[in-house]
């Protein structure tokens, strides 16, 4: 891992620093960030210092890039958007001072230098490698009984929301008349059970096609295979609300798979993706959020959509205008909060015992800084502010420090496996930790308890598989003594 054709060279670093005294030069007075030049300049030097923190060039969708990216934005670009097109909200109904909203960008930074220790003191060997199911999992082509049984696991879970197909039909023509069937379902063992099915029938399609690789079927047919999965999933999991993440993810885990072990995509032609599909997405949000007309206004002016693309990446990346509301809020860490916040973060969103843990959790002492009430939470706090505000500074080193060394070893099991359907596990899993860049620990244990299922699932299955095993070599051993004497 530590080959110079790994990584990016990091001479596209100084550009960072550059953009960021450019702002300052151009924008008013008023809104002008200082700090944000030593931000971008601290993220280009570690980048030209620690070659193990570099942006990986061999497989450019890996969970490190996309927390250093995320970490880019946090850094450098969401802060020159505050400075160039003002610091863009409809929720905030005032703005914090900018010598505020300036430390909670320090704070990002320190939470950058401490994931960067963490990536080049991460341990070089495979951990837990002697264990023989992962042995088994790493190398494993998944039976086809499994491809049938996730299938018929996830229609089973579509089957108990939509009763037939023209309730599928009708929620993606007007998202907003499944709203009264969503909410009825709410609280009820049959809502709980049809969001931890739905997500089986993505990872049947996802087992479907790994298991056409890896059993060596002709191209034709497992590229055939890999479209009906591509399709598949983006419309099974388009009905998590019209989630975007919900299908952006795996969709990009399948392309990590296919890059690492099928045929390398060529960085252009990601490039070109990426930019087809932004508009698509932002469409997508917009879809979801007009329910009256079911899409934007076709009278939006490319300003006002400029506003709006840099609105939502202030908002879904924590800009430091929200992030210090809270810090004022909290004091700046006065009176740390000793991991309360964070353990009612992790347990909230499990079914019914953490309900009583939603109140005291990190997002809702964030929403209530922000609209000074209760029972609001559409805004999401950092990672970094919510371990600011229970450990304070060392806090934010510690936990960044420890998502680099996860990072580090998910990416280490991703070289190592040999399965593509354990390579998609390794991807979605550690892809979905790396938001914590940006995203809650809420975010991410809600991900666990309802997308995780069929991770869960296959694992257990080969650990009772092999207990399995092992019990009737246990059994079987005293009667062949026996019959030997």
């Amino acid at each position: 891992m530590s080959n110079s054709s790994t990584f990016w060279h990091p001479g596209w670093s100084v550009l960072v620093p550059f953009l960021a005294l450019t702002a300052l030069f151009y924008c008013p007075e008023e809104r002008r960030l200082p700090v944000t030049l030593l931000s971008a300049s601290v993220y280009a030097l570690l980048q030209w210092l620690l070659p193990l923190c570099r942006w990986r060039r061999d497989n450019y969708f890996c969970p490190i890039n996309v927390a250093l990216g995320l970490l880019l934005l946090k850094l450098c670009l969401i802060p020159v958007l505050v400075m160039t097109t003002g610091p863009l909200s409809r929720v905030l109904s005032f703005l914090p001072t900018y010598s505020s909203m300036q430390g909670s960008i320090l704070i990002d930074t320190v939470a950058y230098v401490a994931f960067c220790i963490g990536l080049t003191l991460a341990p070089r060997q495979l951990l837990w490698s002697n264990s023989p199911v992962l042995r088994t999992a790493l190398s494993l082509c998944p039976h086809h009984w499994y491809i049938l049984l996730f299938l018929a696991i996830g229609l089973l879970g579509f089957g108990s929301m939509f009763r037939h197909p023209a309730e599928l039909f009708l929620y993606f023509q007007d998202p907003a008349s499944m709203t009264e069937m969503k909410e009825n379902m709410e609280g009820t063992w049959t809502g709980l059970l049809t969001t931890i099915l739905r997500p089986f029938l993505a990872f049947g399609l996802v087992a479907w096609w790994a298991n056409s690789k890896d059993s060596g079927s002709p191209a034709w047919r497992s590229s055939l295979v890999g479209l009906v999965a591509v399709v598949g999933i983006t419309i099974a999991n388009l009905t998590f609300s019209f989630n975007r993440a919900a299908f952006v993810f795996p969709l990009l885990c399948l392309a990590a798979v296919y890059n690492a072990r099928v045929r390398r995509i060529p960085f252009g032609v990601t490039i070109l993706a990426v930019a087809l599909f932004m508009p698509l997405l932002i469409a997508i949000g917009s879809y979801r959020s007009t329910p009256e007309t079911g899409g934007a206004s076709a009278e939006t002016t490319l300003a006002e959509a400029a506003n709006d693309v840099s609105e939502n990446l202030q908002a879904y990346a924590g800009g430091p205008q929200y992030t210090a509301i809270f810090y004022d809020r909290i004091g700046w860490g006065e009176r740390p909060y000793g991991g309360s916040t964070l353990i009612a973060s992790v347990m909230s969103p499990i079914p019914v015992l953490g309900k009583s843990f939603r109140e005291t959790s990190g997002p809702a002492l964030f929403n209530l800084a922000i609209y000074g009430t209760l029972g609001i939470e559409d805004q999401i706090i950092p990672f970094s502010a919510e371990l600011f505000a229970n450990f304070h500074l060392p806090g934010v080193i510690f936990g960044f420090f420890l998502l680099a060394m996860f990072l580090s070893q998910a990416e280490r099991w991703f070289v190592a496996s040999q399965s593509m359907f354990f390579s998609f596990f390794v991807q979605y899993i550690s892809l979905w930790v790396a938001m914590l860049a940006v995203w809650s620990a809420a975010i991410v244990s809600q991900i666990a308890i309802y997308f995780f299922v069929p991770i869960y699932f296959y694992l257990g299955s080969l650990y009772t598989l092999a207990w399995l095993k092992g019990f009737q070599r246990r059994s079987l051993a005293p009667a062949l003594v026996g019959t030997a004497q």
